[in-house]
This record gives structure tokens, C-alpha cells and sequence, in this order.
């Protein structure tokens, strides 16, 4: 189950759009700090905050 577990998670990053898999990346390479992303992408941490919510929101439909 780990590895189908796996292919299943990558399938699903892979509908993403290229910004929001960047986005992505951006996350894990901050170790999820939302000020760093915020002060590297020039926005508010609000902004920054949205922007995972839609995705954490986008990904758990993918996931029905």
C-alpha cells in the first residue's frame, strides 16, 4: 500500500497547475513557515495563508 499510496498522491500533485505545484515546493523548501513564503513572494501573510487554504481545499476534493 505505500507505494500505490505514493503513486496516488503523485497524480494528484500532477493536476495542479505549475504555479500552484511551485507554490508547493516554496512550502517545503520554507519548512512550512508562511512568513518566509509571504516575505519571498512579496505578499502579506494573509495572501499567503489564502493561497494554502485553497489548495489544502482543492487537494481534499481530489481526494472524494
Amino acid at each position: 500500500s505505500g507505494i500505490s499510496g505514493w503513486n496516488s498522491s503523485y497524480r494528484m500533485l500532477a493536476r495542479l497547475s505549475d504555479k500552484e505545484q511551485q507554490f508547493i515546493l516554496a512550502f517545503v523548501k520554507s519548512s512550512g513557515s508562511l512568513k518566509d513564503m509571504a516575505k519571498s513572494m512579496g505578499v502579506s501573510y494573509p495572501t499567503v495563508r489564502n493561497i494554502l487554504d485553497d489548495l489544502i481545499d482543492k487537494l481534499s476534493k481530489m481526494n472524494e
